[in-house]
């Protein structure tokens, strides 16, 4: 048996270092489970842990929702983009009473800006007169829409109408409705 005791210290001081070193690298790559969002979530869309995944960040503060509490029926208080890590302040229970869904069929072009939880602005143009007479307006039948989904443009229609799925407030959802049932076109204009 060895009995040196600067061999046994050094052992030691060996056995230390390690622990100490395992401990600091655990320490400097840890940080908090915290969810990331895997698709865009429009405000007012529920937030399911289909459309998350959990990541490690040292985020520094309390300003993220860590894993395990998502609260059932959980719904987006503003958009929110794919990537984003899930703010604390953005998951609500509460869904928005103001606000409905409803589907509009949109006949031009959406822009490339506009995606799921965008804010736009819904407008109706009147087929009943042509666009070059001075007493045919758009109208502005929504000013602050939001884009729940977009679906695939239909283009066995000749006019190539596309399905647009927008959360409108209750004033705005009888005047989006009666634009509906016009000869007129929807047209969706990026708010801002």
């Amino acid at each position: 048996m060895i009995r040196d005791p600067r061999f046994i210290a050094g052992i030691a001081l060996i056995i230390v270092s390690i622990l100490l070193t395992t401990w600091i690298i655990q320490r400097s790559r840890g940080g908090e489970e915290v969810y990331q969002l895997l698709s865009p979530v429009a405000q007012g869309q529920p937030i399911e842990i289909s459309k998350v995944s959990v990541v490690s960040a040292r985020t520094g503060s309390n300003a993220y929702l860590p894993v395990g509490e998502i609260p059932d029926g959980a719904i987006a208080t503003r958009s929110l983009s794919a990537g984003e890590l899930l703010p604390r302040d953005a998951v609500s229970t509460a869904a928005e009473q103001d606000r409905r869904q409803v589907v509009i069929n949109v006949a031009t072009k959406i822009p490339s800006s506009v995606g799921v939880g965008s804010q736009v602005e819904v407008w109706s143009i009147d087929a009943s007169t042509p666009l070059q007479t001075e007493d045919t307006e758009p109208t502005l039948i929504a000013a602050s829409a939001i884009i729940l989904n977009i679906s695939e443009p239909d283009t066995t229609m000749i006019e190539r109408a596309q399905a647009v799925e927008i959360s409108v407030t209750e004033t705005d959802l009888t005047k989006v409705l009666a634009a509906t049932g016009t000869t007129g076109s929807l047209v969706i204009v990026p708010a801002g």
